[in-house]
This record gives structure tokens, C-alpha cells and sequence, in this order.
């Protein structure tokens, strides 16, 4: 009776150490499902999420932007982590989304339909991860000459000096299509690929003549040389432009208002294209949902920042998409408000 009583017990004891080793082991599985920092819960909004936000060069009006927006969402969305960085521009910018280096950058329509589509410096390198979040401002050509170096016209160019952005950036390609307008051998011209900051100096020491600045107005970089490098704006003729826009359809006719910048009388001709701000394809819906919302929703707020901001508009945000994909976060917002239907 005893041994059956022992046998008994032992059996008791083995079912309660097999019932607490499940529980423990079931506990432990549901308590590791919601703590990790960027897995996706059931919302698919991750508990963390870190942002690098590709920009521009320092002088340029990508930069401050960048550093803008990614302030403005650490401070309004708890679970974000967004940090800026400098960058040669918007082809680099393209390339580091293309390389996961980057989850948000900005860039021009052109920069970004060539890139999808694998065209022009793309040529056999898609970035078919990218996806518009928004169309935000026009960047726009400003073609700045010194005073004394022979340069009335974007057709005196022939033969000079010139600062035409970064190797193979978005500035660059704009001013090898200027000089293609106005029938200038791009090639036999002495080219000199500094930053903006550095096309300054150039500039005041008068070692170069021309420099191509793409941004938006006012930019530091322009308002520098006008204002401390003898610098002038050159205009482009209305049959460029219209030779622009019928060869690179998202081109757009632009007029720098006069007084725009220091020592700038009168109103200048020249082109523009739509800027957007993109993100990866794979961002969480959520994520690329609250980034929209949380910056249109704070238009105002953010206004102060920056000039450029006051351009911004929330009807004009899909302009110019050029067949571009649409964030599937961000069009949830856009259809919210009527913009898309």
C-alpha cells in the first residue's frame, strides 16, 4: 500500500513540474512578441524607428530641411529616431535608398523618374524601392555669373570657367541641359566640382566665372554670391525654356521674383521641377502615415524655419508624380483629405 501511495505521489508531482514548465515556456514567448524595437506588431507600427534622412550639401536648402523635419518628428512621434545627413545630393540620396543606407531623402522629379526608371546616370541601376511621400516645393536653376567676366547671357558661357555641382548630381545634369539649350560645348568648358560654399570663394578670388546652384528661393548659397562675390543672376530666354520643358516634361517655367535676393532689381527667367520627399518601399504603412500626417499637420508650426517652407502646399503635393509609386502610408493620408480620391 505504501509503494502504491509513493508511486502515486511521484505522479502528482511529474504532472505539476510538466503543467509550470509549459506556462513558463508560453509566458516567456508572448512576452518576447512585443519587445523588440523594430519588429512590427499586429498595427504594424514598430515600437522604434530610426530614420536616416538623406539631404543635400550644406549650403544648399536640402540640408536645413532635412534637419528640420527630422527635429520636428523626434519631438511629435515618440517611437521615431530621425537624424539628417549631408549628402553630394539628390543622386547620392537616391542610391543610399536604393542601398537601405537611407529610409527618407529628398529629390527633384527628374533625379527620381530617372532613377526609378533607370535612365540617364541610372542606366542599369534601378531604384525601384523608392516611393513619394510628398511633393513639397520647385527647385529651381539659378545660374549665377560674376560681374567683369564677359557673361551677359547664358549663351556667353561658351569657353569660361563654371562650377556645375557634384560629379553627377542632380545640378550637375542641369547645367550640362542649360548649355544644351543655348547650343554650349559643356565639355570645353573648365569645370570645377566644389560645394556651394566653395563656388563662393571661387567666385570672390575670380577664379571661376559661372556657378550652377539648383535649390529652392531664397538659398544661402545664391544670396552669398550676389551679396559678397559680385554675382549676378543670368536669365534664361523664353525659347530655352520652352526647348526644357518639351525635351524633360517635368520641367516647369519658373520666375525668381525680383528681390528675391540682395542686389537682384528685376524678376529673372528659369526653370524649376517639382521637389519630393520619398521614402523606402519597405517602411511600415504606419510609419510613412504619421511622418505625412505629423508634417502637413504642423505646416504652421514650421513655417518659422525656414523661408522655403511658405511654398509648401498640401494641394499641390502630388503634382508632377511622374508615374512614380505613392507610398501606400501616404496615400491613406492623401484620400483622408480629399487630395487623392
Amino acid at each position: 500500500m505504501k509503494k502504491l501511495l509513493s508511486i502515486f505521489i511521484i505522479a502528482l508531482l511529474a504532472f505539476a513540474l510538466i503543467g509550470c514548465s509549459s506556462n513558463s515556456t508560453s509566458g516567456g514567448g508572448n512576452s518576447d512578441s512585443g519587445s523588440s524595437g523594430s519588429d512590427s506588431g499586429s498595427s504594424g507600427k514598430p515600437d522604434n524607428y530610426s530614420i536616416m534622412f538623406a539631404t543635400g550639401t550644406t549650403t544648399g536648402t536640402y540640408y536645413p530641411l532635412g534637419a528640420i523635419f527630422s527635429d520636428y518628428w523626434n519631438k511629435k512621434l515618440d517611437y521615431v529616431q530621425a537624424s539628417s545627413q549631408a549628402t553630394n545630393g539628390s543622386v547620392q540620396n537616391l542610391i543610399f535608398i536604393k542601398q537601405g543606407e537611407a529610409q527618407v531623402a529628398l529629390t527633384p522629379t527628374g533625379t527620381l523618374y530617372e532613377g526609378f526608371n533607370g535612365e540617364a546616370s541610372f542606366d542599369g541601376n534601378k531604384v525601384e524601392n523608392v516611393r513619394i511621400l510628398a511633393g513639397l516645393y520647385p527647385n529651381v536653376n539659378h545660374l549665377v555669373a560674376r560681374k567683369g567676366a564677359g557673361i551677359e547671357s547664358i549663351a556667353d558661357v561658351a569657353g569660361k570657367k563654371i562650377v556645375p555641382g557634384a560629379t553627377g548630381s542632380a545640378t550637375e545634369i542641369e547645367t550640362q541641359r542649360a548649355m544644351e539649350a543655348y547650343d554650349v560645348d559643356y565639355e570645353g568648358l573648365g569645370k570645377d566640382f566644389v560645394g556651394f560654399t566653395e563656388a563662393t570663394d571661387l567666385m570672390r578670388n575670380k577664379q571661376t566665372d559661372v556657378a550652377m546652384v539648383m535649390a529652392g528661393v531664397p538659398t544661402s548659397a545664391v544670396t552669398e554670391m550676389l551679396a559678397t562675390a559680385n554675382g549676378e543672376l543670368l536669365p534664361y530666354t523664353q525659347e530655352a525654356v520652352d526647348y526644357l520643358k518639351e525635351k524633360y516634361p517635368w520641367t516647369m517655367e519658373y520666375t525668381i521674383k525680383a528681390n528675391s535676393y540682395e542686389n537682384q532689381p528685376e524678376d529673372v527667367l528659369s526653370v524649376a521641377q517639382n521637389n519630393f520627399l520619398v521614402a523606402t518601399a519597405d517602411m511600415p504603412d504606419e510609419v510613412a502615415y504619421d511622418l505625412v500626417k505629423t508634417l502637413w499637420e504642423g505646416i504652421e508650426e514650421l513655417k518659422g524655419s525656414h523661408a522655403v517652407i511658405e511654398q509648401f502646399d498640401i494641394e499641390k503635393a502630388l503634382e508632377g508624380t511622374s508615374g512614380i509609386p505613392i507610398h501606400p502610408g501616404a496615400e491613406k493620408f492623401y484620400k483622408e483629405k480629399g487630395i487623392l480620391k
